[in-house]
């Protein structure tokens, strides 16, 4: 007599798709009747209201539709209004699915810049392989947004290429985002492109001191937050920085990564340089135990 759990089994072992078969072909959204077509189009265009509280309430209203809106929010893509590019790409955020893979690709190269931060965002969650790969030249895009975007990206699906695009958002409003995804590059690579902030160009130093003095700052940021080995071998050459702050915070960084200790107390400049010195033997010291 047959075992029944095991027949059970074997049927759903025959079931599943053979090694190496294509996905399934990816459900396209449903189609809405024509009354809520004509509703969410309305709704859409409440989005150019100019209160951040305004479109926040109208998104939730948009987001109610499914995925049924995505049609209607590509088609609205082209607008110029910056308040609804943003809440156009959250709308798309929040209801696309994996099966909207081929409109991601799709919209990486769109001509509009909602669609491209949309795109740009969604292929990092979605970590397919086929939509990462085409965020590399997105990391020069003309739009600040989408640079990021990408770089977020790139970084949480374990590559460099965007550590130095998203370094300077370590000072800012979207800092906690930047965090989240070094740890997926913490522990690859030897995160070259941000040591490379490190860098003292002589002429630019001499005609924007203070621009570039804050992008070694904020590399130093994003080293300590990465905090793997290499990081710390960036950070100790930060040590040696010519500006007071840099390597102020390049001594805070290293006391926490190798010492587990909150930052240097006083602050005279001797005080500061025999620091420096002594987290140099520390690390050395660390390296040969």
């Amino acid at each position: 007599m047959t075992c029944q759990p095991y027949a059970l089994l074997l049927s759903a072992l025959l079931a599943l798709p053979a090694a190496g078969q294509a996905d399934a072909a990816p459900a396209p959204p449903p189609e809405l009747p024509v009354a809520k077509a004509q509703a969410l189009e309305r709704e859409v265009a409440k989005l150019r209201n100019n209160s951040d509280a305004g479109r926040a309430k109208t998104e939730v209203e948009i987001i109610a539709y499914g995925r049924g809106a995505v049609p209607l929010l590509v088609k609205a893509g082209h607008t110029t209004h910056e308040g609804q590019r943003r809440s156009l790409a959250n709308c798309l955020l929040a209801v696309t699915t994996l099966d909207d893979h081929p409109l991601v690709a799709e919209l990486l190269t769109s001509p509009h810049i909602a669609l491209r931060r949309f795109a740009a965002r969604k292929a990092g969650e979605l970590a397919r392989p086929e939509l990462l790969e085409p965020l590399h030249p997105l990391l020069q895009d003309a739009d600040e947004a989408v640079r990021f975007e990408a770089a977020i990206a790139l970084m949480a699906n374990g590559d460099e290429a965007g550590l130095s695009v998203a370094a300077p958002a370590m000072t800012g409003p979207l800092r906690d985002r930047v965090r989240a995804a070094l740890k997926g590059v913490a522990g690859k690579g030897r995160h070259e492109n941000v040591g490379a902030m490190l860098t003292i160009d002589p002429q630019r130093e001499r005609e924007e001191p203070a621009v570039t003095s804050k992008e070694r700052l904020a590399a130093v940021d994003l080293l300590h937050a990465i905090g793997d080995p290499a990081a710390v071998d960036w950070l100790l050459r930060a040590l040696d920085d010519s500006h007071n702050v840099v390597q102020r915070n390049a001594i805070d960084a290293l006391r926490d990564l190798l010492e587990q200790q909150g930052p240097m107390e006083g602050n005279s400049v001797f005080q500061q340089i025999k620091e420096a010195e002594r987290i140099k033997e520390v690390a050395q010291q660390q390296r040969k135990a």
